[in-house]
């Protein structure tokens, strides 16, 4: 189905085509006309099927449809988007700023690790639309004293990644701030019994929208490397430089892990940069900026870019380690094939990783096809400079036990000195004292 089969303003139809936008994804099908209704709703897409349009574009519409009503700016807030990432919350605000670029409507995304009083000036001037992270969000409340009490559409994006990161309370909260009569849609990636609770405090008889999972993911190419541990960051080196890879970006399980593979990516003359939570907001725009424009060839990045990324024709997605949570790989490979475009993602896996693989492959439903890199089978012997390694560190470690026993001998033998000259001491000290005594009697 086209977008201009929607009844929608002719200034959003605008802006969808002027965005490369002409058929609409499964999501937004159904999204977008109960949307348009006023419909409280609880939707389950993963990402990368459109779903910020989907939402965005019925609450676009009714303020356009009502403009000629409003008051002239400062016009009181009207639509909350809240998102759990700084990350989520900027490729929203963007998002919206594309679809009403040919209106007169404002919107702002406010967020933390950054500058607080250009955000607030921003609201102090009018907005209709705000995207917020909830703890920027209460920062503005508690000492901005913004006010929600017009917000009449309140949508909360990643609902499940709010439940994971604990702003359960947060939401409901803000839901006790809005207009007493409002509408609020709710987008998760699963229907998990959490959620499902979630939703029957928070939404009034909801409608429920279910995009199944193979039908957002089909055009991914999903593959397994099978790989020794110590031998991961090696043959993500090898393959990159066998298949010319000009842009990739990687997963890794923790910060420790992402500095380790930069620094050895580094070594093997890979351009690349880390993205993490200890990261500035700063540090992570730029590296974000220069990662997709083609300056650096690898991305390194925790599951705080697993959500709110979107870099137009992302073609390879790697699990060097695989996430802590199965929904989590879902969200990870979601970077690539996005917009209807084809995507690949490999996940290197080693013993100890099959586990979480079987995790994965059931919440997906599918095995997934095991791809052997010929030189790097497990179980094979390890390469001279991982024995000779190997070889360093026992070494080290012995020298190291070796050193601590003579150490521990040669205290142990200063404490007996001590003793013994505390004892003739304290001999000493006492026949001095008899003597004294014997002197004074």
């Amino acid at each position: 189905m086209n977008f201009d089969a929607l009844s929608l303003h002719p200034q959003l139809l605008q802006a969808t085509a002027l965005c490369g936008y002409t058929q609409m994804t499964q999501v937004q099908q159904q999204v977008i006309p109960k949307a348009l209704q006023g419909q409280d709703l609880l939707v389950c897409a993963q990402t990368g099927t459109g779903k910020t349009a989907a939402f965005s574009l019925p609450f676009l519409h009714r303020l356009l449809k009502h403009q000629a009503q409003q008051e002239p700016l400062p016009r009181p807030l009207s639509v909350l988007v809240l998102t759990p990432t700084r990350e989520l919350a900027i490729q929203v605000g963007e998002s919206i700023k594309n679809y009403s670029q040919m209106t007169q409507l404002r919107s702002v995304a406010v967020y933390g690790g950054a500058n607080i009083n250009p955000q607030r000036k921003a609201l102090v001037r009018g907005v209709d639309i705000l995207v917020a992270t909830p703890g920027r969000l209460f920062d503005l409340i508690g000492q901005h004293e913004l006010d929600l009490s017009s917000v009449e559409q309140l949508i909360i994006d990643e609902a499940d990644r709010m439940l994971d990161m604990g702003f359960v309370k947060d939401i409901e909260r803000v839901k006790s701030l809005v207009a007493p009569r409002h509408s609020t849609q709710m987008f998760s990636a699963t229907f998990s019994e959490q959620i499902k609770a979630l939703a029957s405090k928070m939404l009034d008889t909801p409608q429920w929208i279910n995009i199944e999972p193979e039908l957002s993911g089909s055009k991914i190419v999903q593959q397994v490397y099978p790989v020794d541990k110590r031998r991961k960051a090696e043959l993500l080196a090898e393959l990159i430089g066998k298949h010319n890879w000009q842009q990739v970006l990687v997963f890794v399980s923790s910060k420790e892990s992402a500095e380790a593979l930069h620094k050895e990516l580094k070594l093997d003359g890979v351009n690349n940069a880390v993205f993490h939570g200890d990261k500035t907001q700063g540090a992570r725009n730029r590296a974000l900026e220069q990662f997709k424009s083609g300056e650096l060839r690898v991305l390194v990045a925790t599951d705080v870019a697993a959500r709110g990324i979107d870099i137009a024709g992302l073609p390879l997605v790697v699990n060097v380690e695989l996430p802590l949570e199965a929904e989590d790989y879902v969200h990870r490979i979601g970077r690539t094939g996005r917009a209807g475009l084809d995507g690949h993602a490999i996940s290197f896996v080693a013993l100890s990783d099959e586990k979480m693989l079987q995790e994965i492959e059931k919440l997906i439903g599918q095995t997934l096809p095991r791809h052997q890199v010929p030189g790097y089978e497990l179980g094979a012997p390890l390469p001279e400079r991982y024995r000779q390694l190997d070889l360093t560190r026992q070494e080290n470690a012995e020298g190291a036990h070796s050193r601590h026993a003579r150490g521990a001998k040669a205290k142990s033998g200063r404490h007996g000195h001590k003793r013994g000259g505390s004892n003739s001491g304290a001999k000493s000290s006492y026949a001095s004292r008899r003597a004294n005594q014997s002197r004074r009697v």
